[in-house]
């Protein structure tokens, strides 16, 4: 198909009338979706009057309506028209698989903008249209399963606990039970497997049990397979001392909260790598037994490892390399990179229905990565740039905002405007209309002077939306009231005061806040290398860590899905990962 083809539609369209120039017309549509075409889709789309459609073709209708939107990234338009009262009964009566497609639309989308609950409930009926219409691909039965697994554990485990007790239907009951049984044992894989067999045995005709999703499926052989012996590799002397100091207190605290569930504990060795050759250090800890290698830390050491072809044993890096080279088998990359987090906010950002983006970052390497990762995500999604500014210190604070703003030259229009008149007149500047967000990279003490100088400058209406380094986990309401309304994307680390872990460390550590992402990654990173493999083979896997819903890309690098906060009333508060936007 091309844009001649489509221009073919379009003509016959024009030359016909009634149903037959309407059928035409939605054609073309559906072969603008296929050339990506969007725009074009859209304002074709805005020749149509709804409301005089026929149902068949009212439905086609509301399909590519949903379809372009979704497209274009507008999810609440999507919702709108997929949940038309018109379109719901009309739905019922569609061919199977013009259902079950329509439906799996309905469910992406509220998976998308975080509404877990009535996602599950729509694959579930998609599952029930599988097993009444066995003709349908079970490839794809196999998927909708998958996805409402993916779904589940998306919820708090609070959530699960709720739904698995107040759940009347016995399917829906029966998934929530299950996801609750396997998050609330995400630290102990061997605790995590008697649960799932347990709970196969109390529900054995359940879609579930017939087919347990793909990550429970491995953890027998995962629990048979787990590493005896592990080499953690740390700059434990040396200017990264005190950053591997804490990385080690993480996964002590992760060692010791699983003893006391677990009769197998593996045996922690851990290597000073602060002036050791890495290869040759490598070599002996393999040599000398280790299964599995954690570390090391510095990015100069992980990229002398990765120009080996393949390592002998799963090692989990805790950093990026500084120059990588390709893919080095058994090598996973795990770490707090602010790219990944900019690159967060940039998507949450446009599903918050936000289109044009200003940027304030300070002027030093870790703004630069920040900014430009931010950018080059928004503008590839199809947003625009209002502006891209610096600050280098506090002095700058004030005029970088004013010059941002336009502050300056409004005051200068509202001078030239007196001149003219040769009159006094009262003008007050008004803020920027071409700005729905501001993204600011900052750190806590930067962003509470930043906040109040944008509010000074007519800018405090403007969403405002940062990274998980706007906030280090102390609660400091004074201080922090200055940062009402920032959005930001954080560890859930920060808000999980429960966790074994967190209270073993705030008991017995004496080191400061700025060292809090750091226990989290220790812990992570031990309860992460058991499921190295379980990520690695199945794409779908997910591990929910204290620093974040964990993943593996393509390139065997861990990629973090944090959770979402927000400052109100000078607290920090976890809000939910629906997009703030209101239902249109």
């Amino acid at each position: 198909m091309n844009r001649e083809q489509v221009e073919e539609l379009l003509v016959k369209a024009d030359q016909a009338s009634g149903d037959q120039r309407l059928a035409y017309t939605l054609d073309a549509i559906d072969k603008m979706l296929a050339l990506r075409d969007y725009p074009w889709a859209q304002n074709t789309l805005n020749t149509i009057f709804p409301p005089a459609l026929s149902d068949d073709h009212y439905f086609t209708y509301s399909l590519l309506s949903a379809r372009t939107a979704l497209a274009e990234g507008e999810h609440f338009i999507a919702k709108r028209h997929l949940w038309e009262e018109r379109f719901i009964k009309l739905l019922a009566s569609q061919a199977i698989d013009v259902q079950l497609f329509s439906r799996d639309l309905r469910a992406t989308l509220l998976c998308d903008i975080a509404e877990y609950r009535e996602c599950i409930s729509e694959r579930i009926t998609i599952d029930t249209l599988y097993e009444k219409n066995p003709e349908q691909l079970a490839d794809e039965r196999d998927l909708n399963q998958d996805l409402t697994w993916l779904a589940l554990m998306e919820l708090p485990l609070k959530d699960l606990q709720m739904e698995s007790q107040m759940q009347k239907e016995p399917i829906l009951r029966g998934w929530y039970t299950l996801a609750r049984l396997s998050k609330d044992n995400q630290t102990n894989m061997r605790m995590q497997l008697q649960s799932v067999e347990s709970w196969a045995q109390r529900w054995p005709e359940h879609p579930a049990s017939l087919r347990l999703p793909a990550d429970l499926q491995l953890l027998k052989q995962l629990v048979e397979e787990q590493a005896r012996q592990i080499a953690v590799l740390l700059p434990l002397t040396g200017k990264l001392s005190g950053a591997a100091d804490a990385i080690r207190d993480g996964m002590m605290a992760a060692f010791y909260e699983t003893a006391t569930s677990s009769d197998k504990q593996p045996d922690l060795r851990f290597y000073d790598t602060s002036s050791k050759n890495i290869n040759e250090l490598y070599d002996q800890v393999v040599l000398e037994g280790a299964q599995v290698v954690i570390g090391p830390l510095d990015k100069d050491k992980i990229d002398e490892l990765a120009l080996r072809p393949a390592l002998a044993v799963p090692t989990l890096a805790l950093n990026y390399p500084e120059n990588p080279v390709g893919d080095t088998l058994q090598l996973f990359q795990f770490g707090l990179a602010v790219e990944d987090e900019a690159k967060q906010v940039a998507v949450r950002a446009w599903r918050d229905g936000m289109r044009r983006a200003m940027v304030l970052a300070p002027a030093n390497p870790w703004g630069d990565r920040g900014a430009q990762t931010f950018i080059e995500q928004w503008q590839y999604m199809g947003g625009s740039l209002a502006g891209d500014y610096r600050f280098k210190s506090q002095k700058d604070y004030s005029n970088l905002v004013r010059d941002a703003m336009d502050v300056s030259d409004s005051q200068a229009r509202a001078s030239r405007i007196r001149q003219i008149l040769g009159q006094a007149l009262e003008a007050e500047p008004r803020p920027r209309k071409d700005i729905d967000l501001i993204f600011l990279m900052a750190h806590p003490s930067q962003a509470r002077q930043i906040k109040p100088i944008l509010a000074f400058h007519y800018a405090g209406d403007i969403p405002v939306y940062s990274t998980s380094y706007i906030y280090n986990g102390e609660i400091d309401s004074n201080a922090d009231r200055d940062m009402n309304g920032i959005r930001f994307a954080t560890l859930p680390w920060f808000f999980n005061e429960a966790l074994p872990e967190k209270q073993a460390i705030d008991k017995h550590s004496t080191r400061n806040s700025a060292y809090q992402r750091l226990y989290a990654l220790g812990v992570d990173a031990f309860h992460l290398y058991p499921r190295l493999r379980q990520l690695d083979e199945l794409r779908n896997a997910r591990y929910y860590g204290s620093t974040g819903t964990l993943s593996l890309d393509d390139h065997r690098r861990v990629v973090r899905e944090q959770t979402w906060a927000q400052f109100i009333r000078g607290r920090a508060y976890a809000t939910p990962t629906v997009a703030y936007q209101d239902d249109i």
